[in-house]
């Protein structure tokens, strides 16, 4: 080792900066001599001292980066402190206790070596857990008893549960919004007390919860709580440039039992009386109910014209139970404009797509949001022998219009409320302008969107309907490949034909995660079906469709698509510690083409390898199973498949400033459900398919600004099952970087 080196090691010791007689804080560790205590490793996060961070779990860099350049860019080391650790006990016996072991006790030590650092190891000594033997309750308030009565089958209170004051709280949170619902505005925790009696010796616990009156007088004489009624409802709306309306120059219009007030210099208000009332739960005169509070705030804030919404409630004046709304509405500005600039990377070819946007979020004044999307894309594209260019164009249009309701004859209010749906309507179009052929593609779509709760979301496609025009192919291209072919299930002649698709779907989403929530596991799961062509199928001989060539149906003068499709994701995080996190990733999806069909639209068609797939590969490089593509021409056609298999392992870390890092391995192939000629070795089979999932492994870097992430990943192929040679097919015991590394460059998280 070269002097240089010896002296870079000496100065970046993590010990730099550490005084003389104390010590750096190494690592903390909890045990505990009662198997019953559960998640141990929680009480970690008690502790007031934390040890430095580590990349990856392993490497103290921040520190390692201050020892050498004592900047706010790394972490100043953590001398451990002996009164920290005492104050540490302290909590983690009070957390015990709630627990239900309240003769707990928790002692700890420190471990000294040799080096100036220091190991601090907690010990639970949490003795016995107290159990609920029998539970009484006692309200107060004849109503309120009432109302419990008919509940009580919901309490979180029956014997055998133990002690924890976790359950005594979520009982009292229970109360106190079950009350809320039925009028009690005033009602809150406070009014929800608990009494445990203990016997001595025993571990048994008689608990007792009293709800308390309102108030209580000195003669034992008891006020009830009041209900209140929304007497008066009072919305407040901004004009477009957000300015409120002052108490003189003012609007007011009546409508369905509530005003609205909007500056006056506005002829109409920003926003329909209707659709407010729509996007409502509150009514004159109805009994205050928390819910409706919620369901509103929830039901406003998907109107995109609004910035956000402020419900005050307050008590009338002279009244002991009547309560006035006053709802503040402000608005976004109505236009707005966005441009976009993106790289691109396709197979090893370079390219940079450009967009620009125009969004009008007002459009009918009902919170339509109207978007009209420009985009253009160019691309280099290498080793294409035998073609006069060398570029791909991509022109594209695309236009939506989003109404912040279910848009369906029929519906009346009260349902358009409670459906609490989005309806879009779509078009598009897009050209694609290669040195081989030339495509456009129209779409036109209607679907809706709506959510039982904040975990669930639905997404329904009424219609979706796709026309694939190919307008020229070149001569070359038409000779050298599709001239060659003759089988009458050939997917390279198949997808370079007009084509129509008609598209119904529905996909279900489900997550626990909320936003900005730091639960310890958060998982979400998309399962999607779509289906085309079966209506068409079933009238074309009764209406006497004329047929191609192939014996495909053809509806003015095109054939259309045929087939049945199903996708599955699903996605699991850990948050290990405030640095670190571990997620876990899976996915499936088949295809099948049949009736009017012999292969899928490639647009339907599965592919794998790319930024968000089996990183090992560039994107569409990976399969059909044992197939190896040789000719870029034709490959992104070839290696697609019906059927996906996807997992993924990634452990991400906090680097420093906004850079994270992972760590991550991928496995998957795509499969065929048919034989094809023009893919030998695609066709899944269950006594083969495990031997064809490839494997690969990485890192990467994720620059996370909040508003976006730009994430760079380089992946290694570790088994490739395209390899024809042990020596190819096992890469992570012969690496080749040149053969086996790709690099990706992409923007969000892959999962």
């Amino acid at each position: 080792m070269t002097a240089a080196a010896v002296l870079w090691l000496v100065s970046c010791s993590v010990y730099k900066y550490v005084p003389e007689g104390q010590h750096l804080l190494n690592k903390i560790e909890v045990t505990t001599d009662e198997k019953g205590v559960q998640d141990v490793s929680r009480f970690k996060n008690l502790s007031y001292q934390t040890p430095n961070s580590r990349w990856f779990g392993l490497f103290r860099f921040p520190l390692r980066f201050y020892s050498l350049t004592r900047t706010k860019s790394g972490e100043a080391p953590v001398l451990y402190d002996p009164l920290l650790s005492e104050a540490t006990c302290v909590d983690m016996k009070r957390s015990l206790m709630n627990s239900g072991y309240l003769n707990a006790q928790v002692t700890y030590d420190s471990k000294n070596r040799i080096r100036p650092k220091t190991t601090v190891r907690y010990h639970l000594h949490p003795g016995k857990m107290f159990v609920v033997d029998s539970v009484r309750v006692t309200i107060q308030d004849q109503e309120i008893n009432r109302i419990f009565q008919e509940h009580k089958d919901e309490t979180l209170l029956v014997p055998g549960i133990n002690l924890d004051a976790s359950i005594l709280d979520d009982e009292r949170t229970r109360i106190v919004n079950l009350v809320r619902r039925y009028g009690y505005y005033g009602f809150n925790r406070d009014f929800v007390s608990f009494v445990a009696d203990t016997a001595k010796g025993s571990d048994k616990v008689g608990l007792r919860m009293i709800v308390a009156a309102e108030s209580t007088d000195d003669d034992g004489t008891v006020h009830p709580h009041r209900q209140y009624t929304i007497s008066s409802i009072d919305y407040v709306l901004s004009d477009k440039n957000g300015n409120l309306p002052d108490s003189i120059a003012s609007s007011i219009e009546s409508y369905n039992g509530f005003s609205l007030m909007y500056p006056g210099n506005s002829r109409k208000p920003m926003l329909r009386p209707k659709i407010i009332d729509i996007h409502s739960f509150l009514r004159e005169g109805m009994t205050y109910n928390s819910d409706s509070i919620s369901k509103t705030y929830s039901s406003l804030s998907r109107l995109g014209m609004l910035r956000y919404s402020d419900i005050n409630l307050n008590v009338v004046p002279g009244s002991d139970n009547l309560l006035s709304a006053n709802v503040l509405l402000m608005s976004l500005p109505k236009h707005s404009f966005s441009f976009e600039v993106e790289g691109t990377n396709t197979a090893g070819d370079l390219g940079a797509a450009a967009s620009l946007s125009f969004t009008d979020r007002n459009l009918f004044r009902g919170s339509e949001q109207f978007t009209v999307k420009l985009r253009g894309a160019y691309e280099s594209i290498s080793n294409l022998p035998g073609y006069t260019g060398d570029t791909y164009l991509e022109y594209g249009l695309e236009a939506n219009l989003d109404f912040p309701e279910f848009l369906m004859p029929f519906l009346s209010q009260e349902q358009q409320r409670r459906s609490q749906a989005t309806s879009r309507f779509s078009f598009k179009v897009n050209a694609q302008l290669r040195p081989e052929f030339q495509k456009t593609i129209f779409s036109a779509g209607w679907s809706y969107r709506w959510g039982d709760t904040w975990q669930k979301a639905h997404q329904f496609d009424v219609l979706d309907l796709n026309y694939l025009v190919v307008p020229w192919i070149s001569d070359y291209f038409r000779s050298e490949y599709l001239d060659q072919v003759h089988s009458a299930r050939s997917i390279l002649k198949y997808n370079y034909e007009d084509l129509l698709i008609t598209k119904i779907g529905y996909t279900f989403y489900y997550s626990n995660a909320r936003i900005n929530s730091v639960v310890p596991f958060q998982y979400s799961v998309r399962i999607g079906v779509e289906t085309s062509g079966n209506m068409l199928s079933l009238v074309a001989k009764p209406l006497g469709f004329e047929q191609n060539a192939a014996g495909q149906s053809k509806v003015f003068g095109v054939a259309f698509a045929q087939y049945a499709k199903q996708d599955f994701s699903f996605t699991a995080n850990w948050r290990l510690d405030r640095m670190n996190n571990f997620v876990a990733h899976a996915e499936w999806g088949i295809a099948i083409p049949y009736g009017n069909s012999t292969s899928l639209p490639f647009e339907k068609r599965y592919f794998a390898g790319g930024a968000n797939s089996v990183r090992g590969w560039a994107v569409r490089e990976l399969g059909p199973g044992t197939y190896k593509g040789a000719d870029k021409t034709i490959d992104y056609i070839k290696q697609s498949g019906d059927i996906k298999l996807g997992a993924s392992l990634e452990y991400r870390s906090k680097l420093f400033w906004k850079i994270n890092g992972a760590a991550f391995v991928d496995a998957g192939n795509i499969w065929t459900i048919r034989e094809y000629a023009e893919q030998p070795g695609g066709l899944f089979e269950f006594d083969s398919f495990y031997k064809q999932i490839a494997v690969s492994y990485g890192f990467g870097l994720r620059f996370d600004f909040g508003f976006l992430v730009l994430r760079l990943d380089g992946g290694m192929k570790a088994y490739n099952p395209s390899g024809r040679t042990m020596y190819r097919r096992l890469p992570l015991i012969h690496p080749n970087f040149s053969r086996d590394f790709a690099f990706h460059l992409a923007v969000g998280y892959p999962f």
